[in-house]
């Protein structure tokens, strides 16, 4: 392809954009809102104007080429510049309306999202959050990208240079049973442990959770009875039955207010679970998600430094 930047309209571009992300003339028409034979006729130009074709169409939607892919990068991080620069207002007003999609685990929900709130009752009444708990890793980049996440808080590395990372917590995992529950008598081993059967949080597709890679860098693996999808559940389910769960402690000190439970080191030497905000590097620079980001960051670092407080002698 030669193409001079001067022969290329730049609409187009917002065009293929759109198509990249929705891959299907009518959601990009609405997203653009336009016309679907507007959006037809600016792809049968960009096609021209490029001298590759972009996209097929299937019965299942107009499917990017590998050209296709190989650009979309790169334009989009050409248009978020374009559109930082014409921003208007680049100061971010907290207390003027704005909305973000987060996807939270656990610790994300009870360690961050209570304080957040509080926060932004305060600071930003007209801010409004969606949160969403994100499951399938692999469209961690592209969901940041497209802007239908804003931002991530998980344990998940995913090796892709426009995911950028800020370290907020390290997680302690510890083993928990009911109160009086025999496995603890006398200290957990790691051979009570392995006779135990277990609930466990379901893995993600595609993913083995810390814990599991951990056990299996030792040559261990639980007998687990039961998965469940989050670890608000496992407290409630060990109260009630021999089965063994591994939590994170903080989830301890919170759920043993409300269940009989006890808690254990784990047997073995485990590495702590880091959470991260994770975002792309296309909204590095965007003034409310900063802002957001810093709330965060000091609510995770007061809500750590509790925690230590309260365990210390």
């Amino acid at each position: 392809m030669n193409l001079k930047l001067r022969q290329l309209d730049l609409n187009l571009l917002l065009v293929f954009d759109a198509l990249m992300i929705e891959q299907n003339l009518t959601r990009a028409a609405t997203r653009l809102h336009m016309s679907q034979p507007a959006v037809s006729n600016a792809l049968a130009r960009l096609r021209r104007q490029v001298g590759e074709t972009l996209f097929v169409r299937q019965a299942r939607g107009m499917i990017p080429t590998a050209r296709a892919h190989e650009l979309h990068d790169p334009i989009r991080r050409a248009l978020a510049i374009l559109q930082e620069g014409f921003s208007p207002h680049p100061q971010f007003d907290p207390e003027g309306a704005s909305h973000f999609t987060l996807a939270l685990t656990d610790y994300g929900q009870l360690g961050v999202l209570p304080g957040l709130l509080a926060r932004l009752q305060l600071r930003a009444p007209g801010m409004r959050l969606k949160v969403l708990r994100h499951e399938v890793a692999e469209s961690l980049p592209q969901r940041l990208a497209d802007g239908t996440l804003d931002l991530a808080l998980d344990y998940i590395y995913i090796d892709n240079p426009n995911l950028l990372y800020q370290p907020l917590v390290d997680e302690e995992l510890i083993v928990i049973g009911r109160t009086g529950h025999p496995a603890f008598d006398g200290g957990l081993t790691l051979a009570k442990f392995e006779q135990c059967m277990h609930v466990s949080i379901q893995p993600r597709p595609g993913r083995s959770a810390p814990l599991e890679i951990a056990l299996g860098t030792n040559g261990l693996q639980r007998q687990v009875q039961a998965f469940v999808p989050n670890y608000m559940a496992i407290p409630a389910t060990v109260a009630q039955t021999d089965l063994l769960g591994t939590v994170p402690r903080r989830f301890f000190d919170l759920f043993a207010r409300f269940y009989p439970v006890q808690s254990a080191p784990f047997p073995i030497p485990v590495p702590p679970v880091q959470i991260s905000m994770i975002w792309h590097r296309l909204r590095e620079n965007s003034p409310g998600l900063q802002w957001l980001r810093q709330e965060i960051a000091a609510i995770a670092s007061a809500e750590s430094e509790e925690v230590e407080n309260s365990q210390s002698p």
